[in-house]
């Protein structure tokens, strides 16, 4: 009788045990789940220019936007530092690090060299139906231009040069490309402010097809190269200070 008991009452612990366990791991999913939540929006914000570079970022601000307490904030913010999107100054406060013109020229300086040899390779095997998705992507920056719909032309621009790099089949090529995604968001964000650099875009965009439909690989790879140095020049430039005018 007394086994009986003891048995029962070691089961009933090993139970409450279990209970407690489960509890405890659902409130760490939880948390993560939370903490999560606050990386992935901030992030967003800081790629897509909503939280502009320099800009402070306020945990109080961040958390009441969010609808979240400041736990889950203020280690989405410490990540994001760990990746270089925010910075903590010592009395300052912490704020979205600045996209510099020599960050500009580091990343395109890479990608000049790479996506043009992804334009090169591309000629030399894209099929026709990868073609035809090319000038989908060339369509849609179009009519998105001719709307006004300054995000959705971009991401249209984001796919075309995926594409490109996809076709390649070189998991390494894509593999460094792909480091870059964060600052090319960012990039992006800035050139968001001019509906001719966009044009321009899709004018250049436009030749690299004809030149990939061509199966012309040398001229793929120096339109493409051209297409990104012209980028680069365009963001360099709107990250610099503007100087007054001389007076006369």
């Amino acid at each position: 009788m007394r086994a009986g008991i003891a048995y029962g009452s070691g089961r009933k612990r090993r139970g409450m045990q279990s209970s407690r366990i489960r509890r405890m791991r659902e409130s760490q999913s939880g948390e993560r789940g939370l903490f999560q939540q606050a990386y992935d929006e901030i992030r967003r914000r800081i790629l897509s220019g909503e939280l502009r570079p320099s800009s402070v970022l306020s945990e109080h601000q961040l958390a009441a936007s969010l609808q979240l307490s400041r736990t889950p904030v203020r280690e989405a913010i410490k990540r994001l530092e760990q990746e270089g999107l925010v910075q903590s100054l010592p009395n300052r406060g912490t704020f979205v690090t600045e996209l510099s013109a020599h960050d500009i020229l580091e990343i395109y300086q890479i990608r000049e060299r790479l996506e043009s040899l992804a334009a090169r390779i591309a000629a030399e095997h894209m099929t026709p139906d990868e073609v035809r998705a090319l000038e989908q992507e060339i369509a849609l920056t179009q009519a998105s231009i001719a709307e006004g719909c300054i995000t959705d032309a971009f991401a249209a621009d984001i796919r075309f040069h995926k594409l490109i790099i996809a076709v390649t089949q070189n998991e390494r090529l894509s593999t460094v490309l792909a480091t870059f995604d964060d600052q090319m968001y960012r990039v992006r964000a800035l050139l968001t402010q001019s509906s001719e650099r966009l044009q321009t875009s899709f004018d250049q965009h436009r030749a690299i097809v004809e030149r990939i439909q061509a199966h012309d690989g040398p001229g793929a790879e120096r339109v493409m190269e051209e297409h990104l140095r012209l980028t680069c020049e365009w963001a360099m430039r709107l990250t610099l200070p503007v100087r007054p005018r001389a007076q006369d």
